[in-house]
């Protein structure tokens, strides 16, 4: 067998040095690939632009406060991150901490609806057709559904889900991505649906439906998962109506009803229920947390407001003289607005304080700010 010259063992090794180098490079070209494709789609499914687009419009410089809003004739103000959202008749309007007008959402809407969640806005037609999402800075998404609308959400991802009547059922429920592509889709035959809740992430979905049975009301906690065909749990509360549905971080659904309030898991089980002691004045339902007023503040007693955790138990109480208008909670404070003084407390509700300030009439609080509406405008102050 002849020997291998010195010349030929040189050029092997060359070769191979020459095929491992290569490969080397392929691979580190799949994995920039693979990198990019992935960030590609990590950008496409949570729509990170539109993240940018706020943190801009949240730097934009403006005059301060106050703003007058003369002739907007505001319902309500809504928190955006740090920056807040004014609800009026003709549309909302976006205003960031500097007091700059960031974006308006102007629309015609008879009943206008909004909701706010992960710096995007949902504004939409109760019993109308028209719905919209927009972010700080622009219309993200328009349309004008063909039935009547009967609810709709927005989760903290941007997804959305729409109830609206169609023919020959009672509603049609749809759930859209973040970049409002057809994800879900539930035609109900068997009850009214009244409310609908986005989990956090978005893939999971609580309902609200309402019929009668017999000379009876029934209520049901309808829930779907949007990766299974079939409906998850269909859970009745009998004479009771659903007043409100929201998804913790937990993945539980928290749920006031007329007459109480109950705490279920994803699969429907329930976990608490405690009963409501009066008829409610007005709630406040975040994750994590209860707040419930009752009673009249001309009475001896006044108004209560009780404090709940988020298994349901009691966590303090309050008590305030004067005409309770609002509760607003962010889970680190709570605001209870009254006619004529603004009162700050804990999240557990352990003390209640006055602001000393007597001439608002909304609020919102959005991180550490407070904003609120008064005679001369929005005004803005620190916590």
């Amino acid at each position: 067998m002849p020997k291998t010259t010195q010349f030929e063992k040189l050029r092997k090794s060359r070769r191979r040095k020459r095929f491992f180098r290569r490969t080397l490079g392929l691979l580190a070209a799949v994995i920039l690939i693979t990198a990019c494709l992935a960030v590609i789609a990590i950008v496409y499914q949570l729509d990170l632009r539109s993240g940018l687009e706020n943190t801009i419009a949240s730097m934009k410089n403006g005059p301060g406060f106050p703003i007058s809003l003369a002739e907007m004739n505001p319902q309500a103000l809504l928190p955006m991150g740090s920056d807040v959202a004014v609800a009026t008749n003709s549309g909302t309007f976006l205003y960031n901490s500097n007091g700059a007008l960031m974006n308006s959402c102007l629309n015609d809407y008879r009943t206008p609806q909004v909701k706010a969640a992960g710096g995007k806005l949902l504004s939409y037609d109760l019993g109308g057709t028209g719905l919209r999402v927009d972010n700080k800075a622009k219309n993200l998404y328009q349309t004008t559904v063909t039935g009547a609308l009967l609810a709709a959400d927005l989760s903290q991802t941007g997804a959305l889900a729409v109830a609206q009547t169609t023919p020959g059922a009672t509603a049609l429920v749809s759930a859209y991505n973040p970049r409002f592509e057809l994800m879900y889709s539930w035609t109900v035959q068997d009850s009214y649906i009244t409310g609908v809740s986005l989990s956090n992430r978005g893939d999971m979905m609580s309902c609200a439906g309402l019929t009668m049975e017999g000379q009876h009301i029934v209520s049901y906690l309808r829930v779907h998962h949007f990766d299974q065909d079939e409906e998850a749990a269909k859970v009745p509360l009998p004479d009771e109506v659903i007043a409100s549905m929201v998804w913790t971080d937990a993945g539980e659904i928290q749920v006031v009803t007329d007459k109480s309030l109950c705490l279920f898991d994803s699969q429907g089980e329930q976990l608490a229920k405690v009963a409501l002691p009066n008829q409610p004045l007005t709630f406040e339902n975040i994750p994590g947390a209860l707040y419930v007023a009752y009673g009249d503040y001309r009475d001896p007693g006044g108004v209560t407001i009780l404090a709940y955790d988020g298994m349901l138990e009691k966590t303090g109480s309050a008590t305030v003289t004067r005409r309770l208008l609002s509760l607003s909670a962010d889970g680190d404070h709570l605001l209870a607005l009254t006619e004529g003084e603004l009162y700050l407390g804990d999240p557990a509700l352990r003390e209640l304080k006055p602001r000393g300030r007597g001439d608002l009439y909304l609020v919102a609080l959005a991180g550490n700010h407070i904003y609120g509406l008064a005679p001369d405008g929005l005004i803005w102050d620190t916590l």
